[in-house]
């Protein structure tokens, strides 16, 4: 009896413990079965979306023991979504950032890849790509660059079907604000009101981008946020006060088309893609939507314009888009394949091919699905300039920035000019110049509590605007 006992519980157990082994065997993913690696990588670029399928697909293709699981995190949650991910320590294989590189590098969230980007390989991008808190920290790589430094200025937009039905040509094309008012009034008339000169939308960062750009042709030595003159922020400058009060006055009149303030990109592009407006004011990246999400192609690009025709520039490199790999990846041999296929494709296959802008990697070749990528990219060459990085003369300026930049309520002026446009805000020059006064008083409070920075590391009396600001400049001032 005690024998048939036993061998009964040993016969129980081992049964247990196979069935155990067959389940956890059936539980793994197919990927842990036939030797198959999964990495997990999110993208929050809208316009790549369709170029990283194409590259992911034919990069499995060629590489069958490695899957791309791409997840897309729309923009205006990406941010909260990324540091929720480094809050749990759950962050995925491979990332398009929306957090600074020095606050992901002190938490020791990024790999290194000087790996992969050797001085060979770096040589073979634009001027400006490689720059501190941006794509490098310290002289070494950490994030695999996607757009060019040389983008991201907003342009104008201008749709020829409208053009064509209501008799107007490229010589109506216009340079400066009378103009846009003078051509904005025909349109409405030769219409009879059926066209919005104009559309545009609502979000904070876009009415601060296209704001902060139209007004350096009124106060061209603040590119963004500071005077690099003076060494200090300027949010209230007159050129920022004047073109929106500019705007508005386009809206009031109705040649801005009232649903502006209301709406989002993609529906301000349709809008314009069906003719119910003349103009759109956007970035580089909008000539690929327009033509693969709103199948439109007869549009033409000019400069924006300004309030005499004089030139505006934006900052370039002033977002280093690109993608990041977790520094805790279990998979970095496989990532390293991944990202070195992606030195060979990714800047055709997702930007050329599809026109979703200027790659960051030069003589990329390839065939642009549109026209007018090539007089995209040339506007883009002539607005983009490199003008002063603090962090590149002094690095401490990096986590000053940040320590500065965290006291304050509001950390621009997007808002204030959605809530004016919007009439929730009367007074906007009162408004900039207080958030203008709160950046200042945050700004020299951080100074005397830090004495690794000065006011000095922010003036550069060797810059001029509208003249590209490269590295042998910052010698200068050594």
């Amino acid at each position: 009896m005690k024998k048939t006992n036993w061998l009964f519980i040993f016969l129980l157990l081992t049964g247990l413990i196979l069935s155990g082994c067959s389940g956890d065997s059936e539980s793994s993913g197919d990927g842990e079965k036939d030797g198959t690696v999964t990495l997990t990588f999110w993208n929050r670029y809208a316009e790549l979306r369709g170029g990283l399928d194409t590259l992911i697909a034919d990069f499995e293709k060629e590489h069958p023991g490695i899957k791309i699981e791409k997840q897309e995190t729309p923009s205006d949650t990406a941010e909260t979504q990324l540091r929720t991910a480094l809050s749990e320590d759950k962050l995925p294989d491979l990332f398009t950032n929306t957090v600074q590189l020095s606050e992901l590098i002190e938490v020791d969230a990024v790999k290194n890849l000087d790996e992969v980007f050797t001085d060979e390989v770096k040589a073979q991008f634009h001027d400006g790509t490689w720059f501190e808190n941006g794509t490098t920290a310290s002289g070494s790589v950490y994030s695999f660059p996607l757009a060019s430094p040389r983008s991201k200025a907003m342009i104008m937009y201008y749709n020829k079907d409208v053009f064509d039905m209501l008799g107007l040509t490229e010589d109506d094309i216009p340079a400066t604000w009378e103009e846009f008012s003078d051509v904005g009034k025909k349109i409405i008339e030769l219409s009879d009101g059926a066209v919005s000169p104009l559309v545009w939308n609502n979000p904070g960062w876009a009415n601060e981008q296209l704001v902060t750009m139209m007004a350096t042709a009124i106060s061209p030595e603040t590119p963004w946020q500071e005077n690099y003159k003076e060494g200090v922020p300027s949010l209230a400058t007159q050129g920022k006060i004047e073109t929106t009060k500019y705007l508005k006055g386009l809206l009031d009149d109705g040649i801005m088309a009232p649903q502006s303030v209301e709406v989002g990109l993609a529906e301000a592009e349709a809008s314009f893609a069906i003719g119910q407006s003349a103009f759109l004011f956007s970035g580089d990246w909008v000539g690929r939507q327009l033509v693969v999400e709103n199948e439109f192609k007869n549009w033409g690009v000019a400069p924006l314009p300004t309030k005499e025709g004089k030139p505006y520039y934006y900052q370039a490199g002033s977002e280093a888009s690109g993608i990041m790999v977790n520094n805790k990846t279990e998979h970095w041999e496989e990532v390293k394949i991944f990202l070195e296929y992606c030195l060979e494709n990714l800047h055709r296959e997702v930007y050329v091919d599809t026109g979703a802008g200027i790659p960051a990697k030069k003589d990329v070749g390839g065939e642009p699905p549109f026209e007018q990528y090539t007089a995209i990219g040339e506007l883009e060459e002539q607005l983009s300039i490199p003008v002063p990085k603090p962090g590149e003369l002094n690095p401490a300026t990096i986590q000053f920035d940040r320590d500065y930049k965290s006291k304050l309520e509001v950390g621009g002026i997007g808002d204030a000019i959605v809530g004016y446009m919007t009439g929730n805000i009367d007074d906007i020059e009162g408004e900039l110049k207080k958030l203008d006064q709160a950046m200042n008083d945050a700004f020299l409070e951080t100074l005397e509590e830090n004495p690794d920075v000065s006011q000095e590391d922010y003036i550069y009396p060797n810059w001029e605007p509208f003249v590209p600001y490269t590295l042998d400049k910052y010698a200068e001032l050594k």
